[in-house]
């Protein structure tokens, strides 16, 4: 058999393989407990906002639209819910919240036709099918970046005093008219460079 030659050889060292069982840290990083500063976000916790029962739709469409502008979400869900808080205020949106069957509040999204007027007209029940309205309150969405104000506002809103709907509710109504404006034109979200200070 032929004897194949070292392209090494002569040229640079060859040096030895590291050991398999290498530790990726030395021995005095092993040993100390590492913990984690959560400084930052105890500072930004009132910036943080978490809503129940939200479109997952619309919630996907406020992430894709912050992804093409390469801007946080956050900042893209205030744009949107503040346009929409001004078209409310203004009389451009109209918010009527209805009676809910199934619920202690009302809403602004009643459901068709309930299980008990279809029994009173005489017609069969159909199905007993999961409806997104009885698994989206299920759907939590959390943003980052929203002045308390603006949840304020919001909280204010949907309560007892104001609209006496659910919270998830008021800012799925509020998206959903802020992306058609931003659809059609009517609202115009261009990122701006951050100041660096």
């Amino acid at each position: 058999m032929n004897q194949r030659r070292n392209p090494f050889e002569g040229g640079l060292p060859i040096q030895a393989p590291a050991p398999l069982h290498q530790p990726l840290y030395d021995s005095l990083r092993l040993a100390e407990k590492r913990t984690r500063s959560r400084q930052w976000e105890k500072e930004h916790l009132p910036c943080k906002a978490m809503y129940r029962g939200v479109d997952p739709h619309l919630a996907l469409q406020v992430k894709q639209t912050a992804g093409r502008l390469f801007v946080p979400v956050g900042e893209v869900a205030r744009a949107l819910l503040e346009y929409g808080l001004r078209a409310y205020a203004c009389g451009e949106l109209e918010l009527t919240p209805h009676l809910n069957p199934i619920g202690m509040r009302m809403t602004l999204y009643p459901q068709k036709e309930t299980l008990e007027e279809r029994r009173r007209r005489g017609g069969r029940p159909a199905r007993k099918k999961k409806l997104e309205s009885e698994t989206g309150w299920r759907v939590i969405v959390t943003w980052r970046g929203l002045p308390p104000e603006l949840k304020q506002e919001i909280a204010a809103l949907a309560s007892e005093e104001g609209l006496n709907v659910p919270a998830g509710e008021l800012v799925t109504a509020l998206l959903r008219f802020s992306l058609k404006a931003y659809e059609y034109g009517l609202l115009k979200l261009e990122p701006a460079e951050a100041g660096r200070g």
